[in-house]
């Protein structure tokens, strides 16, 4: 397990998917390589207990949540009673590191997506199309400026193929989708639409958004289907496997991109 050098301030970041609970340590502005596990409101103590029952107290604790409040509070209490220390939530705002949001109401757009626009925008000067690909995918511009464009989103391979397959009688078979486009079995004829029509509209996505905008896009891939997915694409691509945890300590240390 990752844990920081202990003779120096630390923030904890934290990241609560929808299905995975995921965390990073930053010190002195290196930022640690997440480490993860499946989460549980109702065994949150016996989960954070695993997780960082044996690390150092940390200085700060910065999390960024898209499940729910329930969740969100048993990690408050955890830290409260454990360590001390109340953490600090992350939330999506109108704009932020020189990042405007799209959305009318801002607090509208994932706080995991906004997270991954601020660290694009502080890495990369140009336009870019961000794909985030995990329980759900989903996909946002953001141009050169900084102004978030807007976005889509759609269910994850393993969505897309459940759903498929608890209203058929398709063989229920678990099969490695490979590059190639037309399967010749049934089982891989389902698995591989899903990675290849998240993989067209993407492609759709910055043909149009560039063309709108007079501009060539860097596509930015993350999550757990990152690389299963750009081995599909046309386009050439860059996977941050951490993203949105580079966004979060961007936040928590008002704009400085982590080492």
């Amino acid at each position: 397990m990752n844990q920081p050098d202990n003779t120096v301030p630390t923030v904890l970041l934290i990241d609560i998917g929808n299905t995975n609970l995921k965390w990073s340590w930053l010190d002195n502005r290196k930022l640690s390589s997440a480490d993860s596990a499946p989460h549980e409101s109702d065994a949150f103590a016996k989960i954070a207990a695993n997780c960082w029952g044996d690390a150092d107290t940390p200085d700060r604790v910065v999390v960024a949540n898209v499940a729910g409040r329930e969740i969100e509070q048993h990690l408050s209490d955890w830290s409260q009673n454990v360590w001390g220390v109340t953490p600090e939530i992350v939330t999506t705002s109108a704009q932020a590191l020189g990042v405007v949001n799209a959305y009318e109401n801002p607090a509208q757009l994932g706080v995991d997506r906004w997270l991954t626009l601020v660290a694009v925008h502080g890495r990369y000067p140009g336009a870019a199309c961000i794909v985030d690909c995990g329980t759900a995918i989903t996909i946002d511009v953001i141009d050169a400026h900084g102004v978030h464009k807007g976005g889509l989103i759609l269910p994850g391979f393993e969505l897309m193929r459940r759903s498929l397959l608890e209203r058929t009688n398709i063989p229920r078979v678990d099969v490695a989708c490979g590059k190639q486009l037309l399967a010749k079995d049934t089982a891989t004829a389902v698995a591989a639409a899903g990675i290849h029509a998240a993989a067209a509209l993407i492609e759709r996505v910055i043909a149009k958004t560039a063309q709108e905008l007079g501009a060539r896009l860097t596509l930015i891939l993350t999550g757990s289907g990152s690389r299963k997915l750009l081995e599909v694409l046309e386009s050439t691509g860059t996977v941050i496997p951490d993203l949105v945890m580079v966004g979060l300590a961007m936040i928590a240390t008002d704009g400085e991109y982590p080492k």
